[in-house]
């Protein structure tokens, strides 16, 4: 039986897996088939430090290595088993490094739209100029204010949820929490992308918030990684979440 971990991007927290875990636990059809799809044994959303359900800290300090032994926390209190290690955006640096770091490794890795800059270079490394260049400008509004650093609706509906459900919009941005500074100017301490289990790259093909080609580019530094395409924007999870579901349960 696979067991799946479910790691957010940043400024999100476990709620963003909301749709695609109803459809990985959703029981099984009544009466009874004869065919039985692939099932789901647990599926566990994580809630990051400093995000979702943990953010009344200062999510501005979160470290790079506190969000990873977080991962490996949560595998080994939920007594997890064959685990599909799964990553969106930014947190895909954090399970990959995850991976590498676990005694026991994940039975495969995936990562949705994952930004995963090359080893030992910044996270933000992986993003385009455009994109590091409006990071520098809001931290330096942040700090000049001394709020949080929090994306603009503008960029989060435009951006991060093009694609979805005006109010889906809406939910995500009263959810959507402040941004971890420290994190995203970390480097990946890996020093190489091969990882010690298979790893699938999910390319979303309309995301504005990293652009496909972009993505293939990164997939293409894991030997022997599998690419595979869904129409969707960044929030693939309130956009396709049967689909994302579905791909995941291919490996259970």
């Amino acid at each position: 039986m696979t067991d799946y971990l479910l790691v957010h991007g940043v400024g999100q927290g476990a709620w963003s897996w909301g749709p695609v875990w109803g459809y990985l636990t959703a029981p099984e059809d009544h009466p009874p088939t004869l065919h039985k799809p692939n099932r789901a044994n647990r599926v566990h959303p994580l809630d990051l430090p400093g995000h979702g359900a943990d953010a009344g800290g200062d999510t501005s300090a979160v470290r790079f290595e506190e969000c990873v032994q977080a991962i490996m926390r949560a595998a080994e209190r939920e007594n997890l088993k064959d685990i599909v290690l799964v990553g969106h955006g930014f947190s895909a640096s954090l399970v990959v490094q995850a991976a590498i770091e676990m005694e026991v490794p994940p039975k495969r890795v995936v990562l949705v739209a994952g930004i995963v800059p090359a080893p030992q270079r910044p996270l933000l490394s992986a993003c385009s100029s455009l994109t590091r260049m409006a990071f520098r400008i809001i931290s330096m509004l942040s700090s000049l204010s001394r709020q949080d650093v929090r994306l603009p609706s503008y960029v989060i509906n435009e951006y991060l949820c093009n694609g979805i459900d005006s109010m889906e919009v809406v939910q995500m941005m009263g959810f959507f929490g402040p941004i971890p500074i420290r994190l995203l100017k970390s480097r990946l301490p890996a020093e190489t992308t091969d990882l010690p289990c298979p790893v699938t790259y999910v390319v979303l093909t309309h995301d504005k918030m990293i652009a496909p080609d972009a993505q293939t580019r990164i997939a293409e530094r894991f030997d022997g990684a599998e690419t595979v395409e869904i129409e969707s924007g960044h929030q693939v999870m309130a956009g396709r979440p049967k689909e994302l579901a579905d791909l995941l349960l291919r490996y259970a």
